[in-house]
């Protein structure tokens, strides 16, 4: 049988699906894994998922982990209120009711905290050498994790989160103390 591979990757078919549920799909568990076998015999996956004759549980963790969050990327909405439940009281009457929840409060002190905070932090993040800049930059500015700018850039993910790593130590140890009064309100007291 040519997928004969995929039978000993069925045997721990409970084992899948407990890991799916311990990353909270417990609803959906059961499509992850069926999902993650359709995968594996798209790509053809019998050589990584099946190494010295034993199943990698390790491969089949990241598949179902891969999986589980593409899903969760997809299912993640946009959160939806009936607008008429804030609108008209009745019909006659053309007024809105709850008119606090449309109306912003003035939070200029903290946006400008905020943007000097940011300010700050990119001039100091211009001192760096610039391949660490530049991927310090990648990694803020666009949705790939570090394995997909590896494979974007061509450089190892090892090296991409050493330096990501280091960089984000960088930023901790000059602006913790800043972030720390942002986060309690006290926008007079950043340096």
């Amino acid at each position: 049988m040519e997928n004969e591979w995929l039978k000993k990757v069925n045997k721990y078919h409970q084992e899948w699906i407990a890991i799916v549920k311990n990353l909270g799909g417990q609803n959906v568990s059961e499509d992850i894994v069926q999902e993650a076998y359709i995968k594996l015999v798209k790509y053809n996956c019998k050589d990584k998922v099946i190494i010295n004759g034993k199943v990698s549980r390790g491969y089949m963790f990241f598949v179902l982990r891969s999986i589980f969050l593409t899903y969760l990327k997809k299912t993640k909405g946009i959160y939806k209120t009936q607008i008429e439940s804030y609108l008209f009281e009745s019909d006659e009457i053309n007024e809105i009711k709850n008119i606090d929840k449309f109306v912003t409060h003035n939070e200029i002190e903290k946006e400008e905290a905020f943007g000097d905070l940011c300010n700050r932090m990119d001039a100091e993040l211009e001192t760096w050498h610039w391949y660490d800049k530049r991927i310090f930059e990648i990694y803020r500015d666009t949705t790939l994790s570090i394995r997909g700018m590896a494979k974007e850039t061509k450089i190892s993910w090892v090296s991409i989160y050493h330096t990501l790593k280091k960089g984000k130590q960088k930023m901790k140890e000059k602006f913790a103390n800043d972030y720390t009064e942002f986060k309690n309100g006290n926008y007079n007291k950043l340096n």
